[in-house]
């Protein structure tokens, strides 16, 4: 259940950098296009990227000293990827736009205390503010589980999600 969450979760950032060049058709004319240009060259400057927020102090909180950066990238021109790790978990963010972030799924339930609106699913945990989004995974363990014990490392998961999130909200 586990791999099936990462592998999930890795599916939903292909399908973002998939769908991010999808939107809104191009604007004609040489005015609009200068005026789309500066929205998103100012949107971009304003928005803090996933590491910003993911920092070496927040990611030692809950990881220890021994943590590390392991990944910081922009998959897509919208959106930006955060993970660090260590011997206790691995904490992996992606941060952009909500409709990107958050990808609609059955099993999503909503998280009250989150930000503007939270979901948590197989996939992680995924909080709204503003337009923003940030979709958190945290790995306590790694390997494969079934029955109860799939079940108990879900919570488990879970539960570092919830724990970790307020940080990182407080900082997007």
């Amino acid at each position: 259940m586990h791999l099936a969450r990462n592998g999930l979760w890795l599916a939903a950032v292909v399908a973002a950098i998939g769908l991010s060049g999808c939107g809104k058709p191009a604007a004609t004319g040489t005015a609009a296009k200068k005026d789309e240009g500066t929205r998103t060259v100012a949107a971009q400057a304003a928005a803090r990227r996933a590491c910003d927020i993911l920092s070496p102090d927040l990611a030692k909180k809950f990881l220890g000293e021994a943590a590390v950066l392991r990944r910081d990238a922009q998959p897509n021109p919208r959106m930006t990827q955060c993970q660090w790790g260590s011997d206790k978990g691995v904490i992996t963010i992606m941060v952009g736009p909500w409709d990107m972030v958050h990808m609609t799924s059955p099993d999503a339930k909503p998280v009250s205390g989150l930000g503007d609106e939270a979901y948590s699913s197989f996939s992680g945990l995924d909080v709204r503010k503003g337009d923003r989004g940030v979709s958190i995974n945290v790995m306590v363990e790694a390997g494969e589980f079934w029955g109860k014990a799939a079940d108990d490392e879900e919570a488990k998961t879970a539960a570092a999600e919830a724990k970790v999130a307020p940080d990182l909200v407080a900082r997007l």
